[in-house]
């Protein structure tokens, strides 16, 4: 009992128990939060109409595609915060958050140019033309939220970085429930709300993207005003040194997000050419699995803010406590999740069988099952990979997370191509290929993890690091 309760135990110790959950628990709510709103937003499209539901997962896929390399960028500002705050160089935070923000306005017009060469990839993939204009429909919308998607990662690193995460937690709670009740009454024309079906999906997104921003840059102004000391108005000017260091640290990074958020929209694309029951499970099979995913980037955050505080306080032993002790946390809850999604799989997909047709669902559901039994395989070592990538990001070891990415990401759409096109496989060898892939990844950053390289890494000025 000692080992977990007494003094300096995993649990009481610094950057034990206490301390990872006590910054967690807020980010968990607030990214499963957001797993809620994607599963309600996608089981009010199933009741609307399926191909709705799997146009929002396809079109939702592409845009997260498209923004993942400035979001990366912007969320960099993540570890700056936190290695100034560890260091003890607040004046400087204020400065590395506007940054990310400028930096998600400026880039929001070459999405538009891009836009209709990304619309032609689910053409290529051979979607059909009515499953094809609803995802036109529902990317389209969702450009109007980017700058606010961007721009609000950086401005929340002011709070993540520091480890105020309720502010997260409160903020993200409000906007969910607020988008929970644009989709209830846009989709289906609701408390006055004309009936706009997948349209209204994605505009209640675009408009809760915004208020999210704008809450936050409220909250940072008020800190800094109370505590006057993080330089808020000071640092909004362009400061091209720093830009070009969150750049340089950020880009490696955000190509990890980038090229996998890639592969997995193309590993979708392909299985949405493999016909409908095939895609409308495997896009219910990732909403379940999105229940468990998205708390995990909750912690994976909490991780990558303590490791970058305690690097820029020059404690790196601790840095790998709080990541050792994330491993533990993350291996609990990915286990409750695979015992359910194996024990009671029909329960689960329960919700979006209301209103829908009962025999088309019943086929689909069966098809369900047998992927979340895949889910409930690899959430370990998706946890355990997520958890040690957290690390070296916190740390700055970016160019490794990018080279690995590199290597591992595009063999998953690859693969899954050639079987079906070559040798005449379907959904099946899809999932083996992608079970696969997730124990590649766990493999090199849970290695990299136990070496030492990333614990001397620090991404802000030499002369403002802190010595002992």
């Amino acid at each position: 009992m000692n080992l977990f309760l007494g003094n300096g135990s995993w649990w009481t110790r610094s950057c034990g128990g206490f301390d990872v959950l006590r910054q967690a628990i807020p980010i968990v709510i607030s990214c499963g939060s957001i797993s809620l709103m994607n599963f309600t937003d996608r089981m009010f499209l199933m009741w609307y109409d399926a191909d709705a539901m799997t146009a929002s997962m396809q079109g939702m896929m592409l845009f997260f595609s498209a923004v993942a390399i400035p979001v990366g960028i912007a969320a960099f500002a993540n570890t700056f915060v936190a290695q100034y705050n560890g260091s003890g160089n607040h004046s400087r935070i204020g400065a590395a958050v506007w940054q990310g923000v400028w930096f998600g306005f400026a880039i929001v017009p070459l999405l538009f140019i891009c836009e209709p060469l990304l619309i032609n990839l689910f053409v290529l993939f051979k979607h059909g033309e009515q499953l094809v204009a609803l995802e036109k429909q529902y990317f389209d919308y969702m450009l109007w939220g980017a700058a606010a998607t961007i721009s609000g990662e950086s401005v929340a690193a002011f709070f993540r970085g520091r480890g105020k995460m309720h502010i997260e937690m409160y903020n993200n709670l409000f906007c969910v429930a607020l988008n929970i009740f644009l989709d209830y009454g846009m989709i289906f024309g609701n408390f006055g709300f004309s009936e706009m079906g997948l349209a209204g999906a994605a505009i209640a997104t675009m408009i809760s993207q915004w208020v999210r921003l704008i809450i936050y840059v409220f909250l940072m102004f008020l800190t800094d005003f109370r505590e006057k000391r993080y330089n808020v108005v000071g640092g909004m000017c362009l400061d091209f040194r720093l830009l070009g260091r969150l750049l340089y640290f950020g880009m490696p990074s955000s190509s990890y997000t980038f090229i996998d958020t890639v592969t997995f929209t193309l590993f979708i694309m392909i299985i949405g050419g493999l016909g409908e029951q095939a895609r409308n499970a495997t896009t219910i099979a990732f909403t379940m699995n999105s229940l468990t995913f998205i708390p995990l980037v909750g912690i994976g955050i909490v991780v990558t803010s303590m490791v970058g505080n305690q690097l820029g306080n020059n404690r790196p032993d601790l840095a790998r406590r709080a990541t050792n002790t994330a491993f533990v946390i993350g291996c609990v809850y990915t286990g409750f999740f695979a015992v359910l999604f194996l024990l009671v799989p029909e329960f689960l997909l329960s919700a979006f069988s209301i209103f829908s047709d009962a025999d088309e669902f019943f086929e689909v559901r069966d098809l369900s099952i047998i992927l979340l039994r895949f889910i409930a395989l690899y959430i370990f070592f998706d946890s355990c990979a997520y958890i040690a990538g957290s690390t070296l990001r916190g740390a700055g070891d970016t160019v490794f997370v990018m080279k690995v990415v590199f290597i591992c990401s595009p063999l998953l759409p690859v693969l899954c191509f050639v079987g079906i096109k070559c040798f005449g496989l379907g959904l099946i060898w899809c999932w083996i290929v992608l079970t696969v892939n997730v124990f590649v990844y766990f493999a090199f950053f849970v290695q990299r993890f136990c070496g030492k390289k990333w614990e001397s890494i620090r991404v802000i000025e030499k002369e403002l690091q802190k010595i002992q």
